[in-house]
């Protein structure tokens, strides 16, 4: 893991074709597949006959094994090769709606859960790496963006395709469409170009070498803050719509959050590269400690509102800051290990988030937690900037 970028940027292939079909794979696995998530549970409730813990089990196990594979993923890269590892990654999008739809015992559902688990971490590190082993470093976050984008934007259509489909057809014609897109995904992405890659191989011991480097372990505690956030923050905000605007309101504020992390998403990416790593890690977390305070204050629905849009900006600044970060600092050879390492920690949030979103009573305490987590996190990347005296994304 490098310092920081040589002096001399390499001659890159044209990333518009990497870019365009990774994207539109992207674009079709998370139009379906990852849009029928929200069903998943009430579905194997109500129509397979698991109880609702069981029924949870299966979705929460995609999400744990995602954090230990995500760390792993180095030696999943290196055993099959990084076009074959996003091929065989999105085809477990495909998979999994089609195991939810079809079986009918729970070891079965959760063999597609370990299954999905496995290959999601494979999806976003062998496409992102190549993305930005065909970028030049001055559009690291800008191509991380488009991505990112694209995917909040299939989310964001998805949240009103499937419930119509739904509500039209019944869960069969639902899971039904989600595989049918999770196949398009997977032609989609065999259409995306097979680059020559020269990788190290993985070793455990990089681990210890990546996160003794003292900013990787600011990143890694700042993914850690936004992935804990993130599971916490919008299942309470749900809950703080409901008791406090009511639940015709959910409909109205929450495509605002999505909406929001789309534009900060395409247009972030930009800022990034502009202005540097640790300055759009600090503004993204002032932003969202801003939104915080706002939701903390007041209870209205302009002011949440408000909040969400705040928050939007800042789970959309973080991991793209991270992701130029890990660009800034490694070589194509080592790029898959040292992002699986990195962005384990964001996993590890978001799992943990999982158990602990069911011991908190009441969301507005907790805005106001994360609303002190995250301007400190602002003070550490002013200072880390500073310190450093150079952001090699400026």
């Amino acid at each position: 893991m490098a310092d920081a970028p040589g002096p001399a940027e390499p001659v890159r292939p044209s990333n518009t074709r990497d870019l365009t079909t990774i994207s539109l794979a992207f674009f079709l696995a998370f139009l379906g597949p990852g849009a029928c998530q929200p069903f998943v549970v009430s579905y194997l409730n109500e129509i397979k006959g698991l109880s609702l813990a069981e029924a949870s089990c299966v979705l929460s196990v995609v999400y744990f094994t995602f954090t230990v594979f995500r760390f792993l993923v180095g030696f999943l890269i290196d055993a099959v090769g990084l076009h074959r590892a996003k091929i065989l990654g999105i085809a477990t999008y495909a998979v999994f709606p089609f195991v939810i739809w079809r079986a009918e015992s729970l070891p079965l559902f959760l063999a597609g859960s370990v299954l999905w688990g496995i290959g999601a971490p494979m999806l976003w590190t062998s496409s992102l790496v190549q993305i930005l082993n065909v970028t030049p470093a001055t559009r690291y976050a800008t191509a991380a963006g488009i991505v990112r984008g694209t995917v909040m934007f299939a989310v964001f259509l998805g949240a009103f395709f499937l419930p119509l489909l739904y509500a039209r057809y019944g869960y069969a014609a639902l899971f039904g469409a989600a595989t049918a897109l999770g196949v398009a995904a997977i032609v989609a992405m065999t259409a995306s170009p097979s680059r020559p890659v020269e990788r190290e191989k993985p070793d455990l011991r990089k681990f210890l070498t990546v996160m003794a480097n003292h900013d990787a372990k600011v990143v890694a505690g700042f993914l850690i803050c936004s992935g804990l956030a993130y599971g916490i923050l919008l299942n309470g905000f749900k809950s703080h719509i409901e008791i406090h605007c009511g639940k015709d309101w959910l409909k109205i504020i929450l495509p605002v959050f999505c909406l929001t992390g789309i534009l900060a998403n395409f247009l972030g990416g930009r800022v990034c590269d502009r202005i540097g790593r640790w300055p759009t890690f600090a503004w993204g977390f002032a932003a969202g400690a801003v939104g915080l305070g706002v939701a903390w204050t007041s209870n209205h629905h302009a002011a949440i509102i408000v909040a969400l849009m705040m928050i939007g900006v800042q789970f959309a600044l973080v991991p793209l800051s991270a992701f130029a970060w890990i660009g800034d600092r490694t070589t194509p050879a080592d790029r898959a290990s040292v992002m699986g390492y990195v962005f384990c920690f964001r996993d590890l949030g978001v799992a943990l988030a999982i158990q602990l979103g069911g011991l908190i009573a009441t969301p507005a305490p907790t805005f106001l937690v994360f609303a002190v987590v995250w301007i400190l996190c602002a003070a550490v990347a002013v200072t880390v900037s500073r310190w450093a005296g150079r952001d090699s994304g400026a």
